[in-house]
Order: C-alpha cells, then sequence, then structure tokens
C-alpha cells in the first residue's frame, strides 16, 4: 500500500479554471485603463498603453481578453507541470515533477521540511533529497510516518 502526497483536487482543477479568469481579468483591467494612463505625462511605460488605447475600441477588449486567457492557461500549466507529488510506500519514496521522476530506496534517517523544502537525509546525516513544495507539513508528516519513515519536526542541528 502507497500513500500519494500531492495538492488538493479543488486547487489542482481550480487552477486550471482560475487562472485563465485572472488572466482575462488582467486584460480587461488593461484595457479599461489605458486612456487614462496615457493621459499621465509621468507614467514611465507609454507606449504599451498608447497602442492599446489606438487599437480601435471592441477589438482591444477582445484581444486583451484573449491574450490574459492564454497567459493564465499557460501559467495554470507552468503550475501543473512544476508540481511536486510524492508517492510513499514501505522503504521507497517516488518523487515525480511532471515528466521527471526520482526513485530513493536507500535507507533514510530522517525526513523534514526545512523552510519550503522537503529533505530526506540518509545514513550519516547525507541529504538525498531536496526539493522545493508547497506541500502541506501536516500531509507529508503523516505520510512519512504511515510507512514508518522518522519524521523530524525541525530540520536537526548543524553539526
Amino acid at each position: 500500500m502507497e500513500t500519494v502526497i500531492d495538492e488538493p483536487g479543488w486547487v489542482r482543477q481550480g487552477s486550471w479554471f482560475v487562472c485563465p479568469l485572472v488572466g482575462a481579468a488582467i486584460g480587461g483591467g488593461l484595457y479599461a485603463i489605458a486612456s487614462w494612463v496615457v493621459s499621465l505625462a509621468w507614467f514611465p511605460w507609454q507606449k504599451p498603453f498608447q497602442l492599446i488605447a489606438q487599437i480601435p475600441k471592441p477589438w482591444a477588449l477582445v484581444g486583451l481578453l484573449v491574450l490574459g486567457l492564454v497567459a493564465g492557461w499557460l501559467f495554470a500549466a507552468v503550475w501543473a507541470d512544476q508540481r511536486l507529488i510524492v508517492t510513499v510506500a514501505p522503504g521507497s519514496v517516488r518523487l515525480q515533477r511532471g515528466k521527471k521522476k526520482r526513485r530513493i530506496e536507500a535507507e533514510v534517517t530522517a525526513v523534514f521540511k526545512d523552510d519550503k523544502e522537503l529533505v530526506l537525509l540518509g545514513v550519516e546525516g547525507r541529504e538525498l533529497v531536496r526539493e522545493k513544495t508547497d506541500l502541506s507539513e501536516t500531509d507529508l508528516a503523516k505520510g512519512f510516518t504511515g510507512h514508518g519513515f522518522p519524521w523530524l519536526d525541525e530540520p536537526p542541528a548543524e553539526r
């Protein structure tokens, strides 16, 4: 039996919906403020806003909404690809980030989260894994201790 530790389903699925909507909202916001920004002589980046303000009304809005949707979708795709999935089983740990997979079957003497990084230590305190993650420390601790791995609530003191 193995335990898979991943972001909650609502985050994984919701990001594909929310990120494009936020992107479209930003695009619509840019359209809404373009004429105003062009009227501010002190504003540093006038050229992009001048370009937006010069495009005929419906096309500028439609174009920015579509660009925002696409940018949001791309952001969601990168987010999904960079997400760390940890699978814990008796005697082994699998880590997956996008298409990159890694399996650890060495003796693990300590597992902990150091800030935003998951760390697995081997014999003599040798670092086997250090992976950036936003996974819940509680979920990681339950997953690892449930399979007999030694979880530490904080990183060990330097020797």
